[in-house]
Parts: structure tokens; C-alpha cells; sequence
């Protein structure tokens, strides 16, 4: 499952950050990426670019239809997906089981067999200078 902001360096496509200087972190969990120039740190393997060193760079988000509604997934946890509502109103919130977390924002932990269909959704992100 993806979320965030990820760019293509070199063909492959990397999680990202980007920095106030206007560079871009990427981050690798493959210790082989050592010998593309990632560094080490925290635990993950990290590349400072800079904007023309990268091929392209968007935003992935993950979305499911659950009961004929689109959710956003914002967590997966082995045969779960945490659904995130997208829908205005509490009455249709409530009657699908949503639990209300803070005020007007409704999740459900639900089983991956009660996802008809489950997708990314791909948006350029601006390219800051």
C-alpha cells in the first residue's frame, strides 16, 4: 500500500522527502542501494537529489470500495485495511459501523474480502524550485 510523495531517480521509483533548501531526500529499505550513493540512517538507506536529478515525482494515494462507498486506506495490517471515510454524512458513516475518532472523522478496520476493489490514485506534485 502506498502513501505519499514518490519519485522516479535512476528508473526506480523511491519514497521522498523534500527538504527546505529545495533538495529531496529519497529513502530505500534495499541495502544494495549503498552502491547508487544511499547513505545509511535510522534503519533505512537515504539519497539527497536535487529537483533535475529526478525523473518524475508524485502523490500515491490508496482507496478502497467498501458497501458501494470509496474509503481512503490509510493503514494495512496483515487481512486489514483501515478505511478513512470520504462520505459528509454521520447517518451513512454510522450505518456502515464506523467508529467517529475525532469530530467528523470516521474509520473502520475492515477485512481485504469485503473490498470490491482496492486502488492507488496518482497526482503530479509540483516540482518546487
Amino acid at each position: 500500500m502506498k502513501d505519499g510523495i514518490y519519485a522516479v531517480y535512476k528508473g526506480k521509483e523511491y519514497e521522498v522527502g523534500i527538504k527546505n533548501d529545495g533538495s529531496y531526500t529519497l529513502r530505500s529499505y534495499n541495502i544494495h542501494e549503498v552502491s547508487d550513493g544511499f547513505i545509511p540512517y535510522r534503519g533505512i538507506f537515504v539519497n539527497n537529489v536535487q529537483k533535475v536529478d529526478l525523473e518524475d515525482i508524485y502523490d500515491i494515494k490508496t482507496y478502497a470500495e467498501y458497501q458501494g462507498y470509496k474509503f481512503r486506506v490509510i493503514k494495512e495490517d496483515k487481512n486489514k485495511l483501515l478505511l478513512h471515510s470520504l462520505i459528509n454524512d454521520y447517518r451513512i458513516n454510522e450505518k456502515l459501523g464506523l467508529d467517529m475518532v475525532d469530530k467528523g472523522l470516521y474509520q473502520k478496520w475492515v477485512n481485504k474480502g469485503l473490498i470490491t476493489n482496492l486502488y492507488e490514485e496518482k497526482r503530479p506534485w509540483p516540482l518546487q524550485s
